[in-house]
């Protein structure tokens, strides 16, 4: 059973009066919701009709299934409650009931909608709020580099300068050995290189100078060998060359 919002009595005081049980009513929505309530009809006279309407500001949002009910004694009136997707969030107007005809009409103010935010929306402000708190701790929190600068500072004094130079020689002297001996490894393939292909040009002088008595012989393996070696060195020395230069 729906939720009775207002309990409106007729005849009581006189023929065709109105009263109101609550002086107002609140139906709380948020856009985008509905809701079914009812109004209770109390009827201490004659049975009669009675018409059920809405303010302007209210007119779309609240439905009454039966807006000219006949109530012998008790009638209950069903309506509907609704806020637009894209409605106001508050919205307040009046519920008006008409008797005797249209000869007595009066009506109570009704407030659809919340004040307050929806809970998804703080929700969403939470995060902002969180990274605002963690701004002013930050800015709070005393600062863990002064320390390290202050250590960091040469002390005057000879001594002190003694023990900071020797301290930055340590330091660089590894440097400096590594890159001497990186140095000197990468210079030796192209030593290696050099030298072979100084002995493939004594081997090849050597074939054509030597008498015929002492020449040596050389089988097509042998040849084809020497000369993928003779075209690898020199190709390595001239890509070396290429890039000192």
């Amino acid at each position: 059973m729906e939720q009775i919002f207002q309990n409106v009595i007729i005849n009581r005081q006189e023929i065709n009066s109105i009263e109101f049980e609550k002086e107002s009513i609140e139906i709380p929505l948020y856009p985008g919701e509905e809701e079914t309530f009812e109004i209770l009809i109390t009827n201490h006279g004659s049975p009669t009709h009675i018409h059920l309407s809405v303010s302007e500001e209210l007119k779309g949002q609240i439905t009454f299934l039966r807006d000219n009910p006949y109530v012998l004694q008790k009638e209950y009136v069903s309506a509907v409650a609704r806020i637009p997707q894209e409605g106001r969030v508050l919205t307040k107007g009046q519920i008006f009931i008409t008797a005797g005809y249209g000869s007595k009409k009066k009506g109570f103010p009704v407030q659809l909608g919340k004040v307050e935010a929806k809970p998804q929306d703080l929700s969403k402000d939470e995060p902002g709020k969180w990274e605002e708190d963690t701004e002013e701790f930050i800015s709070s929190r005393p600062s863990v580099s002064e320390p390290v600068k202050k250590t960091s500072r040469p002390r005057t004094g000879g001594g002190s300068g003694g023990i900071l130079g020797g301290f930055k020689g340590g330091i660089s002297s590894p440097g400096k050995r590594t890159r001497i001996g990186t140095g000197k490894n990468e210079r030796f393939p192209l030593v290696l290189a050099f030298g072979g292909f100084l002995l493939l040009m004594c081997l090849f002088f050597l074939y054509f100078i030597l008498p015929a008595g002492l020449q040596f012989s050389v089988s097509f393996i042998q040849a084809l060998l020497f000369s993928i070696l003779f075209v690898t060195c020199t190709t390595y020395i001239l890509l070396n060359i290429m890039e000192e230069g």
